[in-house]
């Protein structure tokens, strides 16, 4: 069976045939790789975080803290990327410490205890069994033996640690009259860690944590830091980022099946997208067919989702998704899911009456073939700067034709009408980390667009040079005013060709024709899935 096309759509919970089989694009079952490969990957994640920090070195993380919403309402929680990138785990009150120096022990992940009263309110947490099956981590203690654990190994972070209590809420919530005591540590910390304790007394330490960044998600990190280094002038304390940032660059296997998962709900939300964008539909219904087709497949939004019609596609990150869309109006859509803690980043500009116009096509075509010129050049050793050369060359020769720059070198006419970055890593986060020079196994975007802004030329710099070339320009300005186009999509770096990851959802000016005419026709004798 097809992994893409299905003979059969979902309606509720239900499977009914389809009238026109094969039409409907239904994101297939998750890979079994996910979940039966997950502790082993982390397990390697760990591995090469222990070889970089040596065995002078200790690796302190923390789960992401809950963000309030309002009042007694949290935000859905989503864990710091990193801690993720090791554990795999999705809760909150959690650490993790890897001492390579250990003797047995290598790697301890400290969990809150069960609290009926919390849990009550927001339901299961996770177990110590539990914890061991998700990470591969074996060594799971009480999240309260952690200031113990980390005094035998550094004295002086005795009054560098936070005093913690319950957790506030609604009444009730943060109650742990039900819980015992913490049990001691099930092993004597000063054996079986007196080779990092001595490191430490002799200066030649080296504790490893993430210290900078939003206060938000790393203040509780840079405070304690700060202590720290205050109590210890002696203690080396270094920044984990970098160390991160190099590892999460080349995905593993399992990370890319995860990504490829997430492209195939985008997709079947992008279907949905063209079948359901005519005139006289407000953009926020087609975000609500973007994230109700994320939530059904047990994703999440990667990031907001971006719904821009009309002159709104010239807004690179447009943010009300409130206009009602109009005969002849593109639009632009800036949408991609993430899955188990990995996103996607996909934009397609399609015709909201089902055909581009003259001028329109001829911005779409342009941006299409800046996008398959960079595509093409994201090749190992190249970098960044070698794919957006690639693309902005096409750019100076099209844009000239067009009659909306005088001057086919002149990088800085370009930057006009195209203001922002071709790539960016995609990952744990939408915006991953990425290298100088590409890699194979890098997961990266390309995402040229042309934004013919009303008043872009009135936003220049009042200079004799740009009032020559806005006098130059205004006749093909004036035509093509109001144009917003962006083609994106995600990109394997391989030790060949690159690979479209995103490549089932048609970007091509006749694929997008084509396919918008065969949804919108299906749609009289097939519901949508």
């Amino acid at each position: 069976m097809n992994r893409l096309w299905w003979s059969a759509v979902l309606i509720g919970v239900g499977v009914l045939a389809a009238a026109d089989a094969g039409i409907w694009k239904v994101t297939p079952p998750a890979p079994p790789s996910i979940d039966r490969d997950r502790a082993a990957d982390l397990t390697a994640h760990r591995k090469a975080v222990a070889e970089q920090i040596g065995e002078k070195g200790i690796l302190i993380l923390h789960a992401a803290e809950p963000r309030n919403y309002a009042g007694d309402v949290d935000w859905p929680y989503r864990q710091e990327n990193d801690f993720f990138y090791l554990t795999g785990i999705s809760q909150p009150g959690s650490t993790l410490a890897i001492i390579p120096g250990g003797r047995n022990i290598h790697e301890i992940l400290f969990m809150p205890p069960s609290d009926p009263a919390q849990e009550n309110w927001t339901g299961h947490i996770l177990t110590p069994d539990e914890g061991r099956n998700i990470s591969g981590i074996q060594d799971v203690w009480d999240a309260r033996q952690f200031p113990a654990f980390l005094t035998t190994l550094i004295p002086q972070a005795k009054d560098a640690l936070p005093q913690t209590g319950g957790r506030g809420g609604r009444g009730g919530r943060s109650g742990r009259g039900a819980i015992a005591a913490p049990p001691s540590i099930p092993v004597d910390p000063a054996v079986e860690f007196a080779g990092p304790i001595a490191t430490i007394a002799a200066k030649q330490a080296q504790l490893f944590m993430l210290t900078q960044g939003s206060p938000a998600e790393y203040g509780r990190e840079e405070q304690f830091a700060a202590k720290l280094a205050e109590a210890d002038p002696d203690l080396k304390i270094s920044n984990a980022a970098q160390i991160f940032s190099n590892l999460r660059r080349v995905k593993s296997e399992r990370e890319l099946a995860i990504l490829k998962h997430a492209v195939d709900i985008t997709a079947e939300a992008f279907q949905r997208a063209y079948a359901l964008g005519v005139p006289g539909t407000p953009e926020y219904e087609i975000q609500a067919q973007f994230e109700l087709t994320f939530l059904r497949r047990n994703g999440h939004w990667g990031y907001p989702c971006i719904v821009a019609s009309g002159v709104n596609a010239t807004t690179l990150h447009y943010e009300t998704n409130k206009d009602t869309m109009k005969a002849g109006d593109l639009l632009l859509m800036d949408d991609a899911a993430e899955y188990d803690g990995y996103s996607v980043d996909v934009t397609r500009t399609i015709p909201v009456s089902g055909k581009y116009s003259k001028l329109q096509a001829e911005i779409y075509r342009l941006v299409w073939e800046a996008q398959k010129a960079g595509i093409d050049a994201a090749r190992p050793g190249k970098t960044s700067a070698d794919i957006t050369g690639a693309a902005t060359k096409v750019f100076q020769a099209g844009l000239y034709k067009l009659g909306l720059i005088t001057d086919p070198d002149n990088d800085q006419q370009v930057r006009i009408w195209f203001n922002h970055g071709i790539s960016h890593g995609i990952g744990l986060n939408v915006h991953d980390p990425g290298g100088r020079e590409f890699q194979p196994g890098m997961a990266i975007t390309m995402e040229p667009g042309i934004y013919i802004r009303p008043d872009a030329l009135e936003n220049l710099p009042k200079t004799p040079e740009n009032e020559k070339f806005i006098a130059a320009v205004k006749p093909a300005f004036e035509k093509y005013k109001g144009i917003g186009v962006r083609i994106e999509d995600d990109v394997l770096i391989t030790t060949g060709e690159p690979k479209v990851l995103s490549a089932n959802i048609p970007s091509r000016l006749e694929d997008v024709e084509a396919t918008i005419a065969q949804l919108r026709k299906a749609m009289k004798s097939t519901p949508l899935p």
